[in-house]
């Protein structure tokens, strides 16, 4: 193509160029706004909808923590309409309260429920609620399969923690010992706090020679309380 070197020459080049193709581009530019409002009040529709599912959700929680025994129907019926992320997580609910009451059978099949629904947010929740319905109903085989299903790092601890529990419920002590050591280790590693409780249920099954657990947890508690303090006067 020649060099246009006059400018009235290159502003009739433009000129041409745009009489020929501003309808394709106008056309464009309607599309991608119209596209952008659209996605918009896509946008606006699911969020209304989402807090709708959440606040009827939360009515559905609050009447049973008031009143479980009048709303159990009511939630079952919640349950059928929602087979997704609002219904794993009053199943959950459901579970709690049935444990409480000793109705275990009833428990974990709410507990399956939120693992078929939960998506990836709730299954390692639900997964270590079925393991400790599970170790109530003396299945401790199934309950430590079930927490080795568990892959969630956020979850480590506890699941170390219950993988204790079952197996001291099974009465393999040792291995126990070495599941709440497992717990501890995490901690430790993660910097998170250590449990009291979890220190009791290690030096409950330690053995001659351990370092007593509760000393440890006192140790290392105590430096992530100095640690929080040093970094907030540093601010």
């Amino acid at each position: 193509m020649d060099v246009l070197t006059d400018d009235h020459e290159r502003e009739q080049v433009v000129r041409k160029w745009w009489h020929e193709n501003w309808k394709p581009i106008a056309l464009g530019i309607v599309i991608a706004l119209g596209g952008l409002i659209g996605f918009r009040q896509y946008q606006a529709y699911t969020l209304e909808k989402s807090q709708q599912q959440a606040y009827a959700l939360y009515q559905m929680q609050y009447k049973l923590s008031v009143s479980p025994k009048d709303t159990q129907k009511d939630a079952e019926a919640y349950l059928k309409e929602h087979q997704d992320i609002y219904g794993a997580l009053l199943a959950l609910d459901l579970a709690a309260y049935e444990s409480s009451k000793e109705q275990f059978e009833q428990a974990l099949n709410h507990v399956d429920f939120a693992v078929k629904n939960g998506g990836k947010l709730v299954i390692p929740a639900a997964s270590l609620s079925k393991a400790r319905i599970q170790t109530q109903l003396k299945q401790y085989d199934d309950a430590v399969k079930t927490l080795d299903g568990v892959n969630s790092d956020a979850y480590a601890v506890e699941k170390a923690e219950i993988k204790g529990d079952v197996l001291l419920a099974k009465g393999d002590r040792n291995a126990a010992r070495d599941a709440y050591r497992e717990a501890l280790k995490l901690c430790e590693d993660k910097k998170v706090q250590i449990n009291p409780l979890l220190a009791m249920k290690l030096d409950d099954v330690a053995k001659a020679g351990d370092r007593p657990a509760f000393e440890e947890a006192r140790e290392h508690n105590l430096s992530l309380q100095r640690a929080e303090t040093d970094g907030s006067l540093a601010k």
